[in-house]
């Protein structure tokens, strides 16, 4: 890793673009091919030639955070603020690089709540923001306009992106995303298969972030219910109620009629838009509703949801947390779930495990866990090794529903 003096005039920049894989790797994972380029294009990206912090943006392997931490060390007043959406990411950064935070190098997300992107790095004194490129459109406009108005409060006019991605999922929209809330994008040479865009020149017209809006009518004690629904960043369904959420709404309010399903304390685990979250708290008016979620901003959406439906009450909360890892053993009568399946682009089925295991831990003896998955995978098994007994609620051609006994 090559570390920048950037008081010095020769250089007068931040320079990344000389990273030594194995640096990284001798604190954990080395950057790959797509952090491999935005390091680069981050390094021939110029400077004010006066020590300045980085931002790092969803570093889901802690490569580019260890590659910021080492083009800084010689600055000591300069440092690097790593904000990721995911409760989990954020405390495998915490662990990771515990010396640097706790010397005040490294700032991240602390505290049970997440914070905006543009109020975490409210007093950071930066001019490069180094990220992923979002999976979603969606996901890059929130990104683009929190980065703007970052730049608009803090008189940070020279605030650039540099976002990496992989040149199979880039596409020309992506560019004129960006164009809404920066000047000027361009890409940067490609490293393999992997390609940057970078915007500069924040706009100071840029429009401010703001959830996307949609409705779902669902029944609720077999009565029609139209719900808001609010859907922050890339979170997944936007504000659109998704087939398996409405499918397994349907069978459990079905349940609910035919009193078998009763509950003192419910769940919605992995919470997203928090359409199953509103559901509970307008079903169940006098339980103990939790909305719980690992991605800011599945909290931020299901906070907003049921704001704008009117079910925020006393009893109703919502959660930035992996895996429930907050909640007591035996604490809950019913756990709903609609997992990923996911991860990026490719459909890996063993996501799902650790959160059968979570809803299995909070589950009381007899609670009921509600599970929606796609049908041609197999999880009757899986959850009747962790969970137990159970019983087939819904199928279409696309999903099922199981129910499961604790």
């Amino acid at each position: 890793m090559t570390r920048t003096d950037m008081n010095s005039a020769e250089m007068n920049r931040t320079d990344m673009s000389s990273t030594d894989p194995r640096s990284a790797d001798e604190a954990g994972t080395a950057p790959d091919q797509t952090e491999r380029v935005i390091l680069q294009a981050a390094g021939e990206e110029t400077g004010t030639g006066r020590p300045r912090d980085l931002i790092v943006v969803a570093d889901s392997t802690g490569a580019l955070t260890a590659a910021a931490l080492d083009s800084l060390a010689e600055q000591p007043e300069a440092r690097v603020w790593s904000w990721n959406a995911s409760r989990a990411g954020t405390s495998a950064l915490a662990k990771r690089f515990a010396d640097p935070v706790a010397a005040g190098r490294l700032v991240l997300v602390a505290g049970a709540d997440p914070l905006p992107l543009e109020e975490f790095a409210a007093e950071a004194d930066a001019h490069l923001v180094l990220a992923r490129l979002p999976t979603s459109l969606a996901g890059l406009e929130d990104l683009a306009r929190r980065l703007a108005r970052l730049a608009g409060q803090g008189g940070r006019e020279d605030l650039t992106l540099v976002a990496g991605g992989r040149v199979k999922h880039m596409t020309r929209s992506q560019n004129e995303v960006l164009a809404g809330s920066f000047t000027e994008v361009r890409a940067s040479r490609g490293v393999g298969k992997s390609r940057a865009l970078i915007a500069s020149g924040p706009r100071p017209d840029a429009p401010a972030p703001a959830p996307a809006t949609g409705a779902a009518t669902v029944s609720v004690h077999g009565q029609q219910l139209d719900l808001a629904l609010r859907g922050s960043g890339g979170v997944f369904g936007g504000a659109r109620a998704d087939a398996g959420s409405l499918l397994l709404l349907d069978a459990l309010d079905r349940a609910l009629v035919g009193g078998e399903v009763a509950a003192e304390h419910a769940v919605d685990l992995g919470s997203g838009n928090g359409l199953l979250t509103a559901h509970l708290a307008a079903a169940l008016p006098e339980a103990q509703v939790l909305g719980s979620d690992d991605d800011a901003e599945a909290v931020a959406s299901t906070r907003a949801t049921l704001e704008a439906s009117g079910l925020s009450r006393e009893g109703v909360r919502v959660s930035w947390d992996q895996s429930l890892s907050q909640e007591a053993d035996g604490s809950a009568d019913l756990v709903l779930l609609n997992p990923p399946f996911h991860d990026g682009t490719v459909v890996d089925a063993t996501l799902v495990h650790g959160l059968l295991d979570a809803a299995a831990r909070v589950l009381r003896p007899g609670g009921q866990l509600w599970f929606v998955h796609n049908s041609h995978l197999r999880y009757r098994h899986e959850l009747e090794a962790r969970v137990g007994a159970v019983s087939q609620r819904g199928r279409d051609r696309r999903f099922t529903v199981l129910s499961a006994v604790r």
